[in-house]
């Protein structure tokens, strides 16, 4: 064979040889659940994030880019219709596996490919939609509600990050999800999740001494999304200002708050970085109760093996600082 020909047949061969094997392609719904991915992915590609860190779960409209970004996945993790109703339909026409992490009111259900719980989803969708109007005008039984210092009960919760019990099962299915999918990652797959289930549980059981001396410091939060954090930890929730941060509290609500707080039922006061509402400002003017912020998304983390651990105790520290006594 000529040089020449070698040369030109080397041409064609090369770049097949030198074409990359294509990444594993992991869509997550929010933030939070975009670092627990990037733990388990840790040296095999980075998950993307749907839901943009600036924008809210709650009311969030998909763009053309991310239907396609959906399109292409291999696997997208999201909560459930108890969270992201906007996700709903358009996961029906994506051949990407899917990882439910909430199903009737629990973690404990997969949906993948074949959407098996597709009626089901529009069911849970439908009940989410009359709670959330029933708690538009902020009716009396609400304010009955907070006069006796209990943090109003859903049928959902749908924040599950704030559990690392939970996550930690989430993590595990994460893992045996993407090993069928890609089982030549199954090694590295194995020891991620493993290295990730030691630092948590560790972290997690550091975060238990620490807060256990403020399970009597009562507080209230701006948005309804931390009673998994609380109820794992033992802390003393009072209330929230609202349920959705998009919805401004009513007045009866408020009015209760600030009465409980002058009694000095609560020793601090949470609210959010995206949601810096005046009204926190107004209803603790005056009084000697400390301000805090807590950041449900995890804003201030990029992806990483560490990360969702990380976003944790940084959970655990801003309620240490708000609720320790001086």
């Amino acid at each position: 064979m000529s040089l020449r020909k070698l040369l030109v047949l080397s041409g064609l061969v090369l770049p097949l040889l030198a074409s990359p094997v294509q990444a594993l392609q992991v869509v997550a719904s929010v933030k939070p659940l975009q670092l627990l991915s990037a733990a388990l992915l840790d040296g095999i590609s980075e998950p993307r994030l749907l839901v943009p860190t600036d924008a809210s779960v709650h009311n969030y409209v998909l763009k053309p880019s991310d239907v396609r970004g959906l399109a292409a996945a291999d696997l997208v993790i999201w909560v459930g219709p108890e969270l992201e109703l906007f996700l709903g339909k358009v996961l029906k026409n994506t051949d990407a596996r899917i990882l439910q992490l909430s199903h009737a009111g629990t973690a404990a259900s997969d949906s993948e490919s074949d959407h098996d719980h597709d009626h089901d989803h529009e069911k849970h969708a439908d009940e989410h939609d009359d709670e959330h109007e029933g708690h538009a005008d902020e009716s009396a039984d609400h304010a009955a509600e907070s006069e006796q210092g209990e943090v109003h009960n859903h049928a959902v919760d749908a924040h599950l990050w704030m559990d690392p019990e939970l996550m930690l099962a989430a993590a595990q299915r994460l893992q045996q999800m993407l090993a069928q999918i890609a089982p030549e990652h199954g090694p590295r797959l194995a020891a991620n999740y493993a290295r990730f289930a030691a630092s948590l549980q560790a972290r997690d059981a550091a975060l238990r001494l620490q807060l256990a001396p403020l399970a009597d410091r009562g507080f209230f939060v701006f948005h309804d999304a931390y009673g998994h954090f609380v109820g794992h930890y033992g802390l003393k929730q009072l209330g929230y200002f609202t349920v959705d941060p998009a919805r401004p509290p009513g007045a009866r609500r408020l009015s209760d708050i600030r009465r409980q707080l002058k009694a000095r039922e609560a020793v601090c006061v949470f609210s959010e970085p995206q949601f810096r509402a005046n009204v926190v400002s107004s209803v603790t003017q005056g009084l000697n109760v400390r301000h805090g912020e807590l950041d449900p998304l995890a804003r201030g983390f990029e992806p990483g093996p560490t990360a969702y651990v990380d976003y944790l105790e940084s959970l655990a520290g801003a309620f240490a600082d708000c609720l320790t006594p001086d």
